[in-house]
């Protein structure tokens, strides 16, 4: 294979994903069940999801989970522990490479919170409105989700590093 075949897909590929427009930071806005209505998801879950350069990060989690030291979550009694543990575990989170072919997009995923998801690839429609930005999927049992967030604003990436 010549240098330039190769330099050429690179380029489509890149050229591709750009071309989407779809680099920038989103704020989670809803997840819901299109089929029934139903909101799956905790009302307050957060979450934040970046694309740049053909990669991703995702994560959503509930805001209000407890904190507790290492020390007094050490000495919680056994149900407790469990119980401490499950709220701190009802995380989301994967990142790695993406693609975009159309209104497909492809996520490779590198990294996940669940080890079983390491090296899956998910394929989801993806539309945006406005700020907004739709993610589609439909699971196994045919309900189909949308997955929304918000672009944020160049002036609320500058507000959120000040704020620190």
């Amino acid at each position: 294979m010549k240098w330039w075949t190769v330099l050429a897909g690179v380029f489509a590929l890149t050229s591709s994903v750009n071309a989407a427009g779809i680099d920038g930071a989103y704020d989670r806005v809803s997840l819901i069940n299109v089929r029934t209505g139903e909101f799956p998801e905790a009302a307050n879950r957060v979450g934040l999801l970046i694309f740049g350069q053909g990669h991703y990060a995702m994560l959503t989690m509930n805001p209000d989970r407890r904190v507790l030291s290492r020390d007094a979550a050490k000495s919680l009694p056994a149900a407790e522990k469990i119980s401490y543990l499950e709220e701190w575990l009802d995380i989301n989170a994967h990142s790695g490479r993406y693609e975009i072919d159309g209104d497909t997009l492809r996520w490779y995923r590198e990294f996940s919170e669940d080890p079983r998801e390491v090296g899956s690839t998910t394929s989801l429609q993806w539309r945006t409105d406005g700020d907004l930005l739709i993610l589609s999927f439909t699971l196994g049992n045919g309900d189909r989700y949308d997955w929304t967030w918000r672009r944020r604003s160049a002036a609320e990436a500058t507000a959120d590093d000040d704020s620190k």
